[in-house]
């Protein structure tokens, strides 16, 4: 449960907040759409923020510390190496990005070669410059998230700037648009997609490989969050696919900021022919903090474990949920699974309270659990989770009286739910999550 711990700095949680306001933070993105704290610390499962108070942390600080943030043995790589080397070097190639290219390469068997970079957004940027320079074509096809960069914001346009990339077009994981799009826009470079676990099974995976072969275009698997998550091996391999490129980078170093273009040789031998250099490419501590992290994995442990929390979290919410005869749902794939609420004003009030409690949970948010979650943890935010529910329901009386959820709550409700919940999140059209959503498996 969440605690207070004494502290020398005299300011408040509130204080903080304050100057975070005025000097940096972001109204929408730093604080409406996220938890609107500033945090202090980190340990595992567990994080602080300016004031003191502990929660616990099920999102894996957003999928980027599967092993829970400062796990011992990756802390400690980094301390030696930056003892050992400096931490930086004058060129571009290290011993150590030559063995995280080749572990990459063991595990991933599309990962014949490897570039690297900080961030996600880089990764898949960079994806699509290699799919451009290889096929000679320019039009891209995506769906789901891919970073901030202008390329990818063909799904909010609002958000991009008036010159944004006009060649990348969103197919919005429907795949009857797919081919329209391709008879238009195309030659296609390539389509990159996001896996959508939870929403999409497997076999649409394998349904959207065939479409993109069939318009002779590279397939691009965005594996930044299911890479270390979904499968060992990541996604692609779970679902049978072959795909050209993939991108990875959370958990790839457990918390440290590192990221790879993965692929098939002769398509990265694009990068002959264009530049995608980075002066932190030199920085080889974040390879130091990811061959730690592969030997975390290797066993099969940690991602045992992620599973193991996320079923435990899944069944005791969807305990409460019925106790309370709510219309919600915890399901899919439990080491990042999702939360659809009927009323998505009674699912924002329901995770403020369980943040406010000391979970970091929200709605419309992954929830992934890393193997640093306890038992004990689960179990208090199941516990806490009966009066959480309460409390929101107070706040929103209108959804109060909304038909049951449980036992009485039906396939078509929740379909009904993921349709507009979809739409939102990663602009599936209706029509797709209509015709595939049933073939998941939910709880």
């Amino acid at each position: 449960m969440p605690t207070t711990v004494p502290r020398s700095a005299p300011d408040t949680h509130a204080q903080h907040l304050d100057r975070a306001r005025r000097f940096t933070a972001s109204e929408t993105w730093d604080l409406d759409r996220r938890f609107p704290l500033v945090l202090d610390r980190s340990d595992g499962a567990q994080v602080w923020d300016a004031g003191g108070r502990r929660y616990v942390d099920f999102t894996s600080c957003s999928g980027a510390a599967p092993l829970g943030a400062g796990h011992g043995p990756v802390v400690d790589r980094i301390v030696a190496e930056l003892t050992r080397s400096g931490g930086i070097l004058p060129g571009p190639l290290s011993t150590l990005r030559v063995e995280c290219a080749e572990r990459l390469a063991a595990l991933f068997p599309v990962a014949e070669r490897s570039v690297f970079f900080r961030t996600g957004s880089c990764a898949t940027t960079a994806a699509v410059r290699l799919a451009r320079v290889h096929t000679g074509a320019t039009t891209v096809l995506t769906s789901g998230y891919h970073g901030w960069h202008d390329w990818h914001l063909q799904d909010r346009a609002p958000m991009g700037p008036p010159g944004r990339d006009p060649q990348s077009v969103d197919f919005r994981y429907d795949l009857d648009l797919l081919d329209e799009l391709a008879a238009t826009h195309g030659p296609l470079a390539a389509v990159v997609v996001t896996p959508e676990v939870n929403f999409f099974p497997e076999e649409y995976a394998r349904a959207l490989e065939a479409a993109v072969r069939r318009h002779g275009a590279l397939l691009i698997v965005d594996e930044v969050m299911t890479g270390f998550r979904y499968a060992t091996g990541g996604y692609h391999t779970a679902a049978g696919l072959s795909p050209d490129l993939i991108t990875l980078s959370k958990g790839l170093a457990n918390g440290t900021a590192l990221s790879a273009v993965s692929g098939r040789a002769e398509v990265m031998r694009a990068a002959e022919h264009t530049y995608l250099g980075n002066t932190y490419q030199r920085e080889i501590t974040p390879f130091a903090a990811a061959l730690a992290t592969l030997d975390a994995y290797a066993d099969g442990t940690a991602l045992a474990r992620m599973r193991a929390v996320g079923e435990r979290l899944i069944a005791g919410l969807n305990s409460v949920f019925a106790q309370h005869s709510t219309p919600a749902q915890a399901f899919a794939h439990p080491t990042m699974f999702d939360v659809l609420f009927a009323d998505p004003s009674l699912g924002h009030a329901f995770f403020q309270q369980m943040w406010g409690r000391g979970f970091l949970m929200q709605y419309g948010g992954r929830f992934m659990p890393s193997a640093a979650t306890t038992d004990e943890d689960v179990d208090a935010a199941v516990k806490t989770a009966d009066a959480a529910l309460t409390a929101a329901r107070e706040e929103t009386p209108e959804a109060t009286n909304s038909r049951g959820g449980g036992p009485g709550w039906r396939d078509s409700d929740v379909l009904a739910a993921a349709v507009p919940f979809a739409e939102e999140r990663f602009v599936a059209t209706p029509a797709t999550v209509e015709k595939w959503f049933g073939g998941v498996t939910r709880p």
